[in-house]
């Protein structure tokens, strides 16, 4: 008897012959999209990013070591074994890798279908917005930033801004507009009928949010890494006392005592909540700018503050 011997390949193309229609793409069969829904979790972002940045680290090392960037992400193997394999946890699909024509320039991309996905890193440069751990931090500072400059519209017109764009229109602080990082909002604003006390609140809709600032006074949880916060909050309202006594008197006060001499705030004497030392004050040009620094011993302190200005 004659046996037919079928090679392999000649095997699976019979097959596919065989079912009529044409073979469809495994991602999209019939124009659908297979492909699993991405999880809706803030750490997914977090992880994607050192997942880029894995990557970003290895293409350097490949490049010192090549003098020119992998022609795939496989190639990163030689430097990193199993590198490659790294995959953004939204959406269990490997990065999108690309290679400029001259061969310089080198772009990583999170795959996730979504817009807008987890970003992308260029030549070692990542750009996608910070992570949700950030996210308290970057909204207290825009909302010490807003107090600051309400101080300083404060000592210039004697009275604090009816609404946050006149910080802008006066040309005291071009970034007014700067919205919390979590819920892409921009921060309430209030003032009296006279403007001589206000209030900027953070607009996230739930409980808790990021806190708020009545009259240079910040009113958030302290950071649970330490003193930080809480010392800028301290600075902050020393500096919004200045403002007030510069409305007052026309000048910026000797010394920080005069605060309370003069009954503008009471409670003059904050002190660094992590050394427990009273603020460094100085007054330079005749009276007309002031310094306010944390007394931290060792380098870097918290910041300071220099006529309005704050340094974080």
């Amino acid at each position: 008897m004659n046996k037919l011997f079928v090679s392999s390949p000649l095997f699976f193309l019979l097959i596919l012959l065989s079912c009529g229609d044409s073979p469809v793409s495994m991602v999209e069969p019939d124009g659908i999209n297979t492909l699993p829904a991405p999880l809706d979790d803030p750490g997914h972002a977090e992880i994607c990013h050192d997942n880029m940045e894995e990557l970003s680290t290895a293409m350097s090392m490949f490049y010192a070591s090549m003098n020119r960037y992998p022609d795939s992400l496989s190639e990163l193997e030689i430097i990193v074994p199993g590198i490659s394999s790294l995959t953004c946890p939204s959406c269990s699909m490997p990065y999108i890798y690309e290679l400029g024509g001259s061969g310089d320039v080198y772009t990583l991309t999170c795959p996730l279908p979504d817009d807008p996905n987890h970003g992308f890193v260029v030549n070692g440069q990542t750009s996608w917005p910070p992570d949700p751990p950030a996210w308290p931090g970057i909204c207290h500072s825009n909302m010490t930033s807003l107090a600051s400059a309400c101080a300083m519209f404060y000592g210039m017109e004697n009275r604090y801004p009816e609404e946050l764009s006149e910080l802008g229109t006066s040309g005291i602080y071009q970034f007014w507009d700067n919205p919390c990082p979590a819920c892409g909002k921009l921060y309430e604003y209030s003032t009296n009928s006279v403007g001589d006390t206000y209030s900027i609140y953070c607009p996230m809709p739930t409980d808790p949010t990021h806190g708020y600032v009545i009259d240079g006074v910040c009113y958030w949880p302290p950071d649970p890494g330490g003193g930080v916060e809480a010392c800028r909050s301290n600075m902050m309202s020393l500096g919004s006392g200045c403002a007030m006594f510069y409305g007052s008197e026309n000048r910026y006060p000797v010394h920080l005592k005069e605060l309370g001499i003069s009954g503008v705030m009471e409670n003059w004497d904050l002190v660094c909540p992590d050394c427990g030392e009273l603020y460094s004050y100085y007054l330079y040009s005749i009276d007309s700018t002031y310094v306010i620094q944390c007394p931290l011993p060792w380098d870097p302190g918290h910041g300071f503050i220099d006529d309005g200005c704050i340094s974080w």
